[in-house]
């Protein structure tokens, strides 16, 4: 959508209860006040739908499938609009064409396809994906394979799924590693390095530029699952700390030393391993604001958000330790 036609669109779409503008939330339009859905965002596929394309029986919308089956999935015994079952001859007939329909999926390159699109279906699931995420790494598979030959097509519908979700900016954003382990869950091995040189390919091939994940991205999440842990509700209970608040205060100092680290000081690291380094920032200097000690440790923290605890230790040494926290006497951010 050309970006003045989407600005004016956007002023015409109206919450009818706040009366006012609508924004646009995870793939739908959504009223910023009392969140109510009011309509759905399409994203223009990256591709044309033709009868001559050489991939034929290949899902295009793996949700509804509309035509994929006769009746439901693993249904035989066959009814008519009404619900009433059909005469025996045509429930032979019907029986020989959904049989003839699972052999075809099953055979040569639409089994290949129906293999990759079954998993991306399956690991949506395992993650919560909204449905707007599974439809845009559906579109970048098939723009991409009919450009590309490829030999791994798990691999790639892994990363046109990573793709999507960095594309669509999610509040919850997924990490590689996640979805390496989702696909892994199936059966299926996906190499992390592989995973990302792949990515490289579908954004080339795509003609997408695509923007780097920033760590206040998955500072909600971080925190969220940090709190999620028992040892650390143990931990704040024997402080006598309200987890709420805790987690207000947490999420506010996390937010100032991302403010007051500029992406240069950064220097490129892996922003969800350096999300992990300023939530253990933020509580030491919160347990400087109480005169205690701290509340985490960077092992806690480390297993707690899946990082690498010397990764976590070097951030906070190199970067935020200087910063905010060579001397002790300093006021806190």
């Amino acid at each position: 959508m050309v970006p003045l036609l989407r600005v004016l669109y956007l002023s015409l779409l109206k919450c009818q209860e706040c009366n006012v503008n609508a924004v646009e939330y995870e793939g739908h339009y959504v009223c910023p006040n009392c969140g109510l859905v009011i309509e759905r965002c399409m994203a223009p596929p990256l591709f044309h739908i033709s009868s001559e394309e050489h991939v034929r029986g290949a899902w295009v919308y793996p949700e509804t499938q509309v035509g994929s089956y006769i009746d439901y999935k693993d249904a035989f015994t066959f009814r008519d609009s009404r619900g009433n079952i059909v005469s025996p001859k045509n429930q032979a007939v019907y029986k020989r064409l959904k049989i003839k329909a699972i052999q075809d999926k099953t055979r040569t390159l639409c089994a290949t396809h129906y293999r990759a699109f079954s998993a991306l279906r399956q690991v949506s699931e395992i993650l919560s994906l909204p449905i707007i995420v599974k439809e845009r790494a559906i579109n970048l598979y098939r723009h991409v394979i009919r450009r590309l030959k490829v030999s791994n097509h798990i691999l790639l519908m892994a990363a046109c799924l990573l793709h999507a979700i960095r594309e669509q900016k999610m509040h919850a954003p997924v990490t590689l590693m996640e979805i390496t382990e989702a696909f892994e869950s199936l059966g299926y091995k996906v190499a992390p390095k592989k995973l990302l040189k792949t990515v490289f390919v579908v954004r080339k091939v795509a003609g997408v530029h695509q923007e780097l994940r920033k760590s206040e991205e998955y500072l909600p999440r971080a925190i969220d699952a940090l709190l999620g842990s028992k040892s650390v509700l143990l931990k704040l209970e024997e402080k006598g700390v309200n987890v709420e608040e805790y987690k207000k205060e947490l999420t506010n100092v996390c937010m100032k030393i991302l403010t007051e680290t500029k992406s240069k000081e950064r220097g490129g690291r892996r922003p969800y391993t350096f999300t992990a380094a300023v939530i253990y920032c933020a509580d030491k200097l919160l347990a400087l604001r109480r005169g205690s000690s701290s509340i985490l440790t960077q092992k806690l923290i480390a297993r707690s958000l899946g990082v690498a605890e010397y990764s976590l230790r070097d951030h906070y040494n190199v970067i935020l330790k200087p910063k905010f926290l060579s001397n002790p006497h300093a006021k806190s951010p």
